[in-house]
């Protein structure tokens, strides 16, 4: 077989996705990014996996004939261009992206009929939402007859530490106008608005959010009106949120000097948990199907997708053009059960009690 290319694999994501894969697929792992030393030290630090490294600045490849040896490529980063995607294309590279910014997957999904021609495949929303929500909608619409609305709530655990891109991006959209989908219209929407009342661990209120599965599912399914919205694992914050909301105080939160003095309090704070959950409510006019899937670590869940649609696409045939992860796997239980053997704190429950 030929090669997988991690690129932005020495990140907390992409080591994790480099060392699982590393076992099943043994001296064909490439932990790719612009910092050689970064790269070096995660294979150092996974030394028994023999894994290789590249310098690769993807945003000013001059020479993509790298890919000629390269079977897949699972992207951790957002670029600033689609050059390298449209090489991957050219090159019939299967290509998996764990972005969860929209505007970076419509850029792609732009590709799809040069995927299609070139019949190549790439895979978008891979992670815990974009990525199993998705899953996990797609599943329940099956259980039902002419669903009219998806209703995604998100759980997180402030306790988790994360990467400053993953933070400025939750600080941009705290105080966001955004626009959403209804019933084949468009309205614009606030986020940390319309509560919703649902259970993960205990009731509490989730608040809408631009997470970008709810988009993705817009383009891709006919359910009326899909929304997403967000709850932290502390009450308090989430209450806090809301209301400076209504006040229009959480603008600050858009302020790059603001946000530069947040950074570091959110990535040294002592609080919260690593939490995470989904619950997932499906229903049409006079009947509902609800999932849920918890567990710890967000970063880590996201790993275990990438890696189990990695396996998923180098072992089955895949159909071409620029898919989201629903439109991908066949067999949802099924992926879902393996992505529980990763780590035995993920709970899922599918069918209704």
């Amino acid at each position: 077989m030929k090669d997988i290319l991690i690129v932005g694999g020495y990140g907390a994501v992409g080591k994790t996705i480099s060392k699982i894969l590393s076992r099943e697929y043994p001296g064909k792992i490439i932990i790719a990014g612009r910092s050689h030393t970064k790269a070096t030290a995660a294979a150092e630090e996974l030394k028994e996996r023999n894994l290789r490294t590249a310098v690769l600045d993807i945003n000013n490849v001059q020479d993509f004939s790298f890919l000629n040896t390269t079977a897949l490529v699972i992207m951790c980063i957002d670029q600033e261009n689609s050059r390298f995607v449209e090489a991957c294309i050219k090159m019939q590279v299967k290509y998996i992206d764990i972005s969860a910014n929209d505007q970076v997957l419509q850029k792609i999904e732009a590709l799809n009929s040069n995927a299609i021609s070139c019949q190549s495949t790439l895979i978008l929303s891979v992670g815990l939402a974009p990525g199993i929500s998705n899953l996990l909608v797609k599943h329940a619409a099956n259980q039902l007859s002419a669903p009219i609305e998806a209703k995604i709530n998100v759980l997180l655990g402030l306790g988790e530490k994360h990467g400053d891109n993953a933070y400025k991006w939750t600080f941009d959209n705290i105080h966001s106008n955004y626009s959403l989908k209804q019933n084949n219209q468009h309205i614009q929407v606030k986020s940390f608005t319309s509560p919703h009342k649902a259970t993960l661990d205990k009731q509490r209120a989730f608040y809408l959010f631009n997470f970008s599965d709810q988009h993705a599912l817009a383009r891709t399914m006919d359910i009326p009106t899909i929304r997403t919205r967000l709850a932290f694992d502390i009450n308090f914050i989430t209450r806090l949120l809301a209301g400076l909301r209504k006040t229009g105080i959480t603008t600050i939160f858009n302020n790059k000097k603001v946000q530069d003095l947040l950074l570091p309090l959110f990535s040294k704070a002592m609080f919260g948990t690593d939490k995470y959950g989904l619950n997932i409510e499906v229903t049409t006019t006079n009947n509902n199907h609800q999932c849920i899937l918890t567990g710890n670590g967000e970063g880590l869940i996201t790993a275990y997708v990438a890696a189990e649609t990695a396996r998923y696409a180098l072992e089955n045939v895949l159909p071409h053009g620029v898919k989201h992860l629903h439109e991908i796997i066949a067999d949802i239980p099924d992926f879902l059960n393996r992505i529980k053997t990763y780590d035995n704190t993920i709970k899922i429950r599918l069918e209704q009690q």
